[in-house]
């Protein structure tokens, strides 16, 4: 008994390291719709360095995009962002909610966002100082890091 389920075990690892293998391309024509969409929408004006295609067994696919200025966009296998990270340059506002905005306006005047995430809890974002925001999926902060 033991025998099969360690050949089960090694079979399913094999399978997942030969399949969970990244794909570099310039194609942006492997992206999903949704993701050139956003791409085009928020990022006009930059070209696509190159595109990492990560499969990941019984996960699909994520994408990780990489444009010419630097910016860095992942995207899960739907073509949803859920992380966008343009270094030290200001983050489309486009791409920020509104109430993500104005809180940063009304108590970090001096300071522009330069990374959003999505995670289970809602939104975090990043400052130019550094200083990371969390927001509940109501909007709320919930919590200032440093």
């Amino acid at each position: 008994m033991k025998k099969r389920v360690f050949i089960a075990f090694m079979a399913l690892f094999t399978l997942q390291v030969v399949s969970a293998r990244d794909v570099v391309t310039k194609d942006e024509q492997k992206l999903p719709e949704k993701a050139r969409t956003f791409i085009q929408q928020n990022f006009p004006d930059t070209g696509i360095s190159y595109i990492k295609i990560d499969s990941e067994l019984f996960k699909g696919k994520k994408y990780e995009v990489v444009l010419t200025s630097g910016a860095e966009i992942d995207f899960n296998s739907k073509g949803e962002w859920y992380e966008v990270d343009t270094k030290r340059a200001a983050l489309p506002a486009s791409i920020v909610p509104a109430y993500i905005s104005d809180y940063v306006k009304a108590n970090f005047s001096n300071e522009y966002i330069t990374k959003i995430e999505k995670d289970w809890y809602g939104l975090e974002v990043e400052l130019t100082n550094d200083l990371n925001l969390k927001f509940n999926k109501k909007g709320d902060l919930r919590e200032i890091d440093d």
